[in-house]
């Protein structure tokens, strides 16, 4: 009798056993699913906001002041009553901007990216403006100096890109750090939409 009510506490402990297990391993593969805040930023404080913003996802609406003409690639947005500006970039699904869009109000979905300008990246600029390189490629885009701090392109003088690398290394000496930042969003989507419905978006 002894013997079998041991064997029974045994064959009890170990079921109560297995069920902890599944238990266990049931919680274990549960999926976490977080879903990440999209901040809404105006484009007059985008600039304040931005360095806090890196790699979060923002919403924020203004008019298209411009769009590279070369494929697309970059669009300018602003806000009525403000000096901001703001670039945005396309991500691997949209490609690339339709010039179309200039002068439409739009509402952009996306993320901040930051770009660092040190002096290593200052002498290789200067290396390619000396080799005579294509300058079609953005170097220190950002609303510092109006916005104009983008390489030239293929018509850019040596003169004219020179002055835009000494005034950014004197900004960077007067700033005291050893780099600027300039900060933009790559989009992950868009839309167009009505005037008061873009003036919506301010915090």
């Amino acid at each position: 009798m002894k013997k079998y009510l041991v064997t029974l506490i045994a064959f009890v402990f170990l079921l109560s056993a297995c069920e902890n297990t599944v238990k266990e391993d049931s919680t274990s593969e549960e999926e976490v699913v977080i879903i990440e805040e999209i901040v809404p930023v105006s484009i007059s404080n985008f600039e304040t906001k931005a360095e806090d913003l890196v790699g979060k996802q923002i919403i924020l609406s203004g008019t298209v002041d411009h769009i590279c003409q070369h494929g697309g690639q970059k669009m300018f947005i602003i806000e009525t009553g403000s000096e901001g500006r703001v670039k945005i970039t396309p991500d691997e699904n949209i490609a690339a901007f339709n010039s179309e869009l200039e002068g439409q109000n739009i509402k952009v979905i996306g993320i901040v990216e930051e770009q660092r300008i040190d002096e290593e990246y200052l002498k290789e600029w200067e290396e390619e403006i000396m080799a005579d390189a294509d300058m079609g490629d953005d170097k220190g885009e950002g609303m510092h100096l109006g916005g104009n701090m983008e390489k030239g392109g293929e018509d850019a003088e040596k003169s004219e890109e020179l002055e835009k690398v000494n005034n950014l290394r004197q900004q960077i000496t007067e700033s005291g750090k050893d780099h600027l930042s300039f900060f933009s969003v790559l989009c992950t989507e868009y839309e167009v939409v009505e005037t008061d419905e873009s003036e919506s978006v301010q915090e």
